[in-house]
Order: structure tokens, then C-alpha cells, then sequence
């Protein structure tokens, strides 16, 4: 067999192609994501630019495409390649269609495998595309199918998995199962399914959460404001006026069921008020505003700066996309009225799944979450301690009290 002819065949088996070593040379300039960037300059010499024409620091495309399409075929194939039954063989017609089920390329795959019909949806879908069109060219070129699927589409990804693993979970505690759940076998301790070997869904948030250091500490000295509207009578002197409400008063909210008290805080006034206002809008209704210092180091989990989810991202780019998702989950508005609101049943158990059975890598306990606020015209992240009217007193001093007459 010629030596042609092999090279053919081995990337028809593989699904992609290289240009010729040494024919042209990419700058990190020309591509958005930032691991692509840091890849090109990790790997990168002197040289000219085949593109811009910049002499500045270039890898061969060649070495580029190498590494990039490597990544590609690790997780997505041809349809033709993943053992899927035949259109022919599963719908009686061409218009036939069968809940679950959708048509790729004159294959039968599961309604949530990943498909792209093109490899500049895929592109697209990945940030691989360059702002130079012959850039964009070379690396299509390079592509040898057009239909495009995630290997073991009759499985699911990490990242859907876990999306699955949390709707479950949020149907169960607000409609099935809501203070007895951990005697299901889901939560046994043993692996779910075979697909990714997860967990329970808090386990694997867990894992998550240690995997990727979301948990900081917030030193000493660090001001928090919190906010109390009044009323007529109302009197807001002392520092139990103002902190977390008395346990037989303590209303649902966000991270706590009705009767549990703890702290929720902002990091600048302007958010506390809005975040205490009737209906999280800005009003000159009489108010107390208490700015607060911790007296301590605080262990808190960190939502608000996550890693951006990236497919280039050496690290677990599917967890770090689910945690985003979990983020909004957990945070999204909700409407302020006083009928009972189920939505917040999930982060509640999460939150105590934090409080009490997560361990952080000091081995030490959670004090909080820190959260962004879902409220427009928020300047200021949101804070969520674990302590209630009287503890409080152990983390938190109040500097002074603001009052708002209205």
C-alpha cells in the first residue's frame, strides 16, 4: 500500500487531516478564548505571522490542528461510528416522530445527544473560530466529516448528567421526598449510574466545590451591611435589632426554611437595601441600615467568581459549566410575596448539606455563601451566614447605625 494511500485511510479512521508541517504559522491574536491564547503561547516561537503578518510569537498550524482536533475526536465522532440504529430500521415514514428520539444523519440518537451538522457549527460552539476567514478555512479544512455527535450518544455527558442529577433532586425535596430523602438508595453512597460514575447529586457538588477551591476565607475587618425596614414603634438601637431575626420570626428565604435564623448581608449599602426592600426596588420607605465588621476569619463558599466555562480548559470544563448553571439555580429571582415558595426548598438543603456534612480542605466548618444578587442596580455581592440572632454576636460587630426617615 502506497504511502498516500495509508496517510488517506489513517485520517479517514481518526475523522480529520493536518495541513503540511511547516507551510504556516497562527498568532494567539487571532482567537478569543483564553486557553487557546495560552496554548498558542505555551507552544509558541518567533516567527511571522501567515495571517497578520505580525512578526511576534507563532505555532505552527500544523502543531495547532494536532491539538486541537485531538481534543474534538476525544469527545465527538462521526454518527456513522457510534453503533446507532438505522433511520430506516426505527421510524415506519419520513415524518414518523417518536418522543425522546431525533433523527442525525440518517441515524437514530437519544433527543439530548450533542449534534452539530457542520464543523463550523462546531466551531462555533467550541469559540474555535478565528477573526481571520482563511484562518477560519485552514481549520474546516482540516475536518473530514460534516455531521459531528458525542461519542456514546445513548450515554449522557458529565455536565447533563449532573443538570439531571439536580432537576431530580429539586422535583423530589419540593414535591416527593423532603426530610427523609437520604435513606433513598441514591444517597448510599454508591455510584448512581455507569455512565460517569457519579454520585448523589450533593456529593458531586461537593467534589466540585473542593476540586475547584470555591471556598475562600474573608478576613478579618471586612465591612457587611444588612438592612431592616420599620414601621411605626419599631425601635432599631442595638446590635440584636439589626442582625439576624429571633428564630420564632425568622420568614423562608433564600438559603433558610422559616424558623431557622441566619445573616443575610451585602458588601456595600446601596445592595443591602434592595435586597431588604418590600420589592427589591430602590425606596426611600423608612429603613435602619447597620454597618457591620467581622471579628474573624470566615470559611465561605465563593459562587460568585467562577472559572469561565471553557471546552479548552484543561481542568473539568463540564463541572465548571454545571456549576454555573447550579449558580443561577440557586440565585434566580423569585417573587416577593408572603405565600410559601417551594423554589427555595433545594438551596435550603444545600445549604445544609454545606453547614453540616461538608468538610472543606482545612477540615474546618462553612460560615456562609456568597452569592450574587438577582436584583437589578445591585453594586454588591450578597452574603448568607450561618448564624443566627445570638451567634452572630461571635462573627460580626456593628460599627454604627444609619437611620433612613424616609
Amino acid at each position: 500500500m502506497g504511502q498516500v494511500k495509508q496517510a488517506w485511510m489513517e485520517d479517514e479512521l481518526r475523522g480529520f487531516t493536518l495541513p503540511q508541517l511547516g507551510e504556516k504559522y497562527t498568532c494567539s491574536k487571532h482567537f478569543d478564548d483564553t486557553y487557546l491564547k495560552q496554548y498558542i503561547l505555551d507552544n509558541a516561537q518567533p516567527g511571522q505571522c501567515s495571517y497578520c503578518g505580525s512578526n511576534t510569537r507563532v505555532i505552527d498550524i500544523h502543531d495547532f490542528m494536532e491539538y486541537v482536533m485531538t481534543r474534538i475526536t476525544s469527545h465527538y465522532g462521526n454518527p456513522g461510528d457510534e453503533a446507532l440504529y438505522l433511520e430506516s430500521s426505527f421510524y415506519d415514514d419520513k415524518d414518523e416522530e417518536i418522543p425522546g428520539f431525533k433523527r442525525v444523519g440518517g441515524f437514530v440518537t437519544p433527543a439530548f445527544a450533542i449534534h452539530f451538522e457542520s464543523a463550523r457549527e462546531l466551531l462555533f460552539e467550541l469559540e474555535l473560530v478565528a477573526d481571520d476567514e482563511k484562518l477560519n478555512k485552514d481549520i474546516e479544512a482540516c475536518f473530514l466529516y460534516d455531521d459531528w455527535i458525542q461519542h456514546a450518544p445513548y450515554m449522557m455527558t458529565k455536565g447533563q448528567e449532573l443538570s439531571f442529577l439536580w432537576k431530580m433532586f429539586a422535583r423530589m425535596v419540593m414535591h416527593e421526598q423532603r426530610f427523609t430523602f437520604f435513606k433513598r438508595k441514591e444517597f448510599s453512597g454508591e455510584n448512581l449510574t455507569e455512565d460517569n460514575g457519579l454520585m448523589d447529586i450533593l456529593t458531586e457538588l461537593g467534589n466540585l466545590i473542593s476540586e475547584n477551591g470555591l471556598c475562600r476565607t474573608i478576613l478579618k475587618g471586612t465591612e457587611v451591611f444588612r438592612c431592616r425596614f420599620t414601621r411605626d414603634g419599631d425601635i432599631v438601637r442595638l446590635f440584636e435589632d439589626i442582625t439576624s431575626a429571633p428564630a420564632n420570626l425568622a420568614k423562608q428565604s433564600r438559603m433558610s426554611p422559616a424558623g431557622i435564623s441566619m445573616f443575610y448581608g451585602a458588601f456595600d449599602y446601596d445592595t443591602a437595601m434592595l435586597e431588604s426592600s418590600p420589592d427589591g426596588l430602590p425606596t426611600k420607605k423608612p429603613h435602619v441600615a447597620g454597618r457591620f465588621t467581622t471579628i474573624t476569619d470566615l470559611t465561605i463558599l465563593d459562587l460568585t467568581n467562577l472559572p469561565l466555562p471553557s471546552f479548552w480548559m484543561p481542568s473539568d470544563w463540564e463541572g465548571i459549566g454545571f456549576l454555573h448553571s447550579f449558580s443561577w439555580e440557586i440565585t434566580k429571582p423569585i417573587k416577593r410575596d408572603d405565600r410559601i415558595h417551594i423554589e427555595y426548598i433545594p438551596s435550603q438543603v444545600f445549604t445544609e448539606y454545606l453547614r453540616y456534612i461538608y468538610q472543606p480542605a482545612n477540615n474546618g466548618t462553612i460560615d456562609g455563601v456568597m452569592y450574587k444578587s438577582s436584583l437589578n442596580g445591585a453594586s454588591s455581592n450578597n452574603i448568607a451566614l450561618f448564624y443566627n440572632q445570638n451567634s452572630s454576636a461571635e462573627v460580626l460587630e456593628l460599627q454604627e447605625l444609619i437611620n433612613f426617615p424616609g
